[in-house]
């Protein structure tokens, strides 16, 4: 019984040293020591990462395969598959390309323990004889290693026998051109400098637009038809149409059609509701695959909704204003959006009340927020410091004081409006922040009140914005998305029967980017 255990023992070890998704098992059991959630796109992948190496029967020069976010790519291609490929050949080098630096250290640092491991050793007979290690490469003596860095780092140097890149640039990076040539035009010398030899080249990343990496690398107006035929396109979509079939090497799965690819994290439910929350464009970019880069539709009209006024029940009101950053015909127009905050559905709806926007001088502009501001008497104040907000704020407190005192000799109400100047956040890219209003605008947490004023403005810009394309005159949505993101931006607190407030501390909806 005792030797019939250790044969399979040995056994296992054989198989996990051969096959990469026995090893990819044994690892999160024994190394890890934590339950490895499986799928059959798992053994998909670990047979596509076998097939470019070289002792493969179809080697495969150049793969670029593209999945949804969060679906163990960074796990295969980083954290397992260069331990298990240098197990095999210790000689072999290998450079892992991600924009992140962080994760870039970390998976260094977790490949270094792994190879160091009593789990690597048990597989693979000997243990490793380091020639050099540092925060960015571990080298065997036998000449192979790992070495990794950021897409802005330094390539050179490293000849590499396997490029492995892993999501090449950040979700909120892809709205910026300078940002994507950095990626593609790195990219473009690897592939140029790779040409004539046999290194091998792997993508594995989610979709972000028909100007990302795979949309430029698969271009023929930047690479010739040979290039791009090069090129092994996988793509495993969230949610299949039709019934296919993968095969690879001795690997056949069928999927069903209306199958969820990964049904322990996202079943069809799930999906259905994540297409929701993220709108048509982004699901089908990020999860399906098929980059949707149309000059209208990240914001779609039927989810645009108009309520009445006996609908809204007690809110607490913020005026946000967007300053120009110049009085130039083509520049920004400035903005003063008056948001209403209500207590719904055991969360905070957004109604936009009043919208008023143009090119204005800061005499114009002073006008219409004190119009406002007697209008909505008890609403918060907020103007961003951006584009002359602070002068704005100067002059705006001195006309107050001449119009209050107009005010008290005709024995009328004062402006007592708090007034806040704001530093937009640096963290969150303005496009990014304008995206996040999908989740709100979709599920009616975003409305807007019938017949306000500047509505027909606000749902043309929204109907406008496209990430890929940022719409100039976005000034208004984007006084709502700053709403939406200011920690000080709650709803009225809830009231007992009693007039006890029921929780000091409201919590909102946080961004998901």
């Amino acid at each position: 019984m005792q030797k019939e255990k250790l044969l399979k023992e040995l056994a296992l070890r054989t198989l996990a040293k051969r096959d990469l998704k026995t090893f990819l098992l044994l690892k999160w059991e024994r190394f890890n020591q934590k339950p490895f959630i499986d799928s059959w796109h798992y053994d998909y992948l670990c047979k596509a990462l076998e097939q470019t190496l070289p002792q493969s029967n179809n080697q495969i020069q150049r793969l670029m395969l593209n999945m949804p976010p969060s679906y163990g790519k960074t796990e295969i291609i980083a954290r397992t598959f260069p331990a298990w490929a240098l197990g095999n050949d210790r000689s072999r080098k290998y450079i892992y390309i991600s924009y992140s630096d962080t994760l870039c250290k970390k998976i260094i640092n977790e490949i270094r323990a792994l190879l160091k491991s009593k789990f690597w050793l048990s597989i693979f007979k000997e243990p490793p004889r380091f020639l050099r290690e540092s925060s960015q490469e571990v080298i065997l003596e036998e000449g192979g290693g790992l070495f990794v860095t950021t897409i802005r780092g330094a390539i050179t140097g490293f000849h590499a026998h396997q490029i492995l890149i892993d999501d090449p640039i950040k979700v909120s990076d892809m709205s910026y051109k300078v940002e994507r040539d950095k990626v593609n035009d790195t990219l473009r010398n690897i592939v140029t400098r790779l040409q004539d030899n046999k290194s091998n080249i792997t993508i594995l990343m989610q979709r972000l637009g028909e100007e990302d990496l795979c949309g430029f690398l698969l271009n023929p107006r930047e690479f010739d038809n040979e290039s791009i035929k090069a090129w092994k396109h996988i793509k495993l979509v969230a949610l299949n149409k039709e019934k296919e079939v993968y095969a690879l090497d001795n690997f056949t799965y069928e999927r069903e059609a209306n199958e969820a690819l990964f049904t322990k994290k996202h079943d069809i439910e799930a999906l259905h509701s994540l297409r929701l929350q993220l709108g048509e464009d982004e699901f089908q970019t990020q999860y399906q695959q098929e980059p949707q880069a149309s000059e209208a539709g990240y914001f779609e009209s039927i989810y645009f909704k108009e309520i009445p006024s006996y609908e809204i029940s007690e809110t607490k009101d913020y005026i946000f204003v967007d300053s120009a950053l110049s009085l130039n015909e083509s520049a920004d127009n400035r903005a003063i959006v008056v948001i209403g905050l209500e207590n719904y559905q055991n969360s905070t709806r957004y109604i936009v009340k009043n919208c008023l926007f143009g090119i204005w001088s800061e005499e114009e502009t002073i006008k219409c927020l004190i119009e406002t501001m007697l209008q909505f008497n008890k609403a918060g104040v907020y103007i961003e410091s951006d584009g002359g907000g602070i002068t704005l704020n100067r002059l705006l407190q001195r006309e107050i004081v001449l119009i209050n005192e107009r005010l008290k000799r005709q024995d009328k109400a004062i402006i007592s409006n708090d007034i806040n100047v704001y530093v937009a956040s640096r963290k969150v890219a303005k496009v990014e922040k304008i995206k996040a209003l999908r989740s709100y605008y979709n599920t009616g947490f975003l409305v807007f009140l019938h017949g306000a004023g500047g509505i027909n403005q606000i749902k043309k810009e929204l109907l406008s914005f496209n990430p890929e394309k940022p719409f100039r005159k976005d000034d208004c949505i984007d006084c709502i998305a700053s709403c939406i993101a200011h920690k000080d931006c709650l709803p009225p607190a809830l009231k007992t029967d009693r007039g006890l407030s029921l929780n000091r501390h409201i919590v909102k909806k946080g961004w998901r980017i």
